[in-house]
């Protein structure tokens, strides 16, 4: 059933954020998404990483700083997800795009799970 469901994961981290893993609401079949934020001490979000592993043989990842609210990655690939290599935009992915994008929360008190953090 997990294959079937688009699991999504965060991983909230920094100097003054405990490490966590949560699984979002599914939204669609035969992905898997992972999203590392990292918020400074004011709860800012300062950079993420996202990655998106399909069951099709491919993914997509990118990195970088998020700059006034807008992430600008430092990396942006699609790979082969066997052997990781970077390969050509696979021509399945014009048909997710909304699921190449990382759902961006500005500030760490945004995310759907902000209650459960300690202060």
């Amino acid at each position: 059933m997990i294959g079937r469901w688009l699991a999504q994961y965060a991983l909230v981290a920094c100097s003054v954020i405990p490490h966590l893993i949560f699984p979002a609401s599914p939204i669609g079949e035969d992905f898997n998404a992972y999203t590392d934020y990292c918020f400074g001490k004011t709860g800012q979000l300062l950079s993420l990483r996202f990655e998106l592993r399909t069951a099709w043989g491919w993914g997509f990842r990118e990195e970088g700083p998020i700059v006034n609210g807008i992430l600008r990655p430092r990396t942006s690939e699609f790979f082969n997800t066997k052997d990781e290599l970077a390969v050509t935009k696979p021509e399945q992915a014009d048909d997710v795009p909304e699921a190449l994008r990382p759902h961006l929360y500005a500030r760490r008190s945004r995310l759907p799970f902000a209650k459960l953090l300690s202060k």
